[in-house]
C-alpha cells in the first residue's frame, strides 16, 4: 500500500510518467560554410568569416521522434586562385539563398517526464529545396575564356544534409550544433564551370558541382506542444 501511494505520488508530480508530447520550434543558426567551388583556394581560407551561413526555420518534432523543418537560408562565399592556378587569377564573391523542407529523425538522449520535454537529441536530416545564387563580382586576368560558360545568376533544385545535436537548457530554449552539406544542381555559385582541360593544358576543370557545407550554432525557442498520452 505505501509503494503503491509513493508511485502515485511520484506519478503526480510528474517523475515516473514519460510524456509523448508533439512540440513546435522557432529556430535560429548561423557559423561559417564552405563551398567547394572552381576556384583553388589555399586551405587556410577555406572557412573564415567571409563564407557564413545564416538560417530561420521552424521545425515540428512528433511523439514518433519524426519531425520536419522549413528553413530560410542565407549564405556567402568568396574564393579565388590563390593557392594553384596563379596564372588564371580568378575570384569571386557570390550570395546564395535557399528554401528548403527537411525530414528528420531524433534519437532522446536522457529521462522523458511528463510535462518535461528530454534534455538531450541527437538527429538526422534530408531534404529537398531550391536555391538561387547571385554574383557580386567575377575576377580573372583575361576578358573571357571561350571554353569556360559563365552565369552570374541561376536557380536550381538542392539536397541538404547532415546531422545535429540540441540540448533544453530551459523549458523554452534549446541550443545545439548542426552540420549540414548540400548539393546543388548546378556549378556556378561562384559564376563559371570550367572544362576538364582548359585551353592552356591545365587540369583545373570542375569535377564535381559546387557543393557546399558547414557548421552552425543553433538557438530554437519552444512555439508550443500538445501532451498526446500519459502511461
Amino acid at each position: 500500500m505505501f509503494l503503491n501511494a509513493g508511485l502515485h505520488a511520484q506519478r503526480g508530480s510528474g517523475l515516473v510518467d514519460k510524456s509523448r508530447e508533439t512540440t513546435s520550434y522557432l529556430i535560429f543558426s548561423a557559423g561559417p560554410e564552405y563551398c567547394f567551388a572552381d576556384t583553388q583556394n589555399k586551405p587556410s581560407v577555406k572557412f573564415n568569416l567571409d563564407n557564413t551561413d545564416l538560417s530561420l526555420g521552424f521545425r515540428k518534432i512528433f511523439s514518433n521522434n519524426f519531425a520536419y523543418k522549413v528553413s530560410f537560408n542565407y549564405s556567402h562565399f568568396m574564393g579565388n586562385d590563390s593557392g594553384y592556378i596563379k596564372k588564371r587569377k580568378y575570384g569571386y564573391s557570390s550570395k546564395v539563398l535557399q528554401f528548403a523542407i527537411q525530414g528528420e529523425y531524433h534519437i532522446k538522449i536522457g529521462p522523458a517526464y511528463y510535462y518535461k520535454p528530454t534534455p538531450n537529441s541527437i538527429y538526422l536530416f534530408l531534404g529537398i529545396g531550391g536555391m538561387r545564387s547571385n554574383l557580386d563580382y567575377l575576377h580573372t586576368n583575361n576578358d573571357i575564356r571561350t571554353d569556360y560558360i559563365y552565369h552570374t545568376s541561376y536557380i536550381s533544385p538542392v539536397i541538404p544534409f547532415g546531422f545535429g545535436y540540441q540540448y533544453n537548457f530551459n523549458n523554452n530554449f534549446l541550443i545545439g550544433a548542426e552540420f549540414i552539406a548540400r548539393y546543388p544542381f548546378f556549378d556556378y555559385i561562384d559564376g563559371f564551370k570550367p572544362p576538364k582541360v582548359d585551353l592552356e593544358g591545365t587540369k583545373s576543370g570542375s569535377l564535381s558541382n559546387d557543393v557546399m557545407s558547414g557548421f552552425s550554432i543553433t538557438l530554437s525557442y519552444l512555439l508550443g506542444n500538445e501532451y498526446l498520452k500519459r502511461y
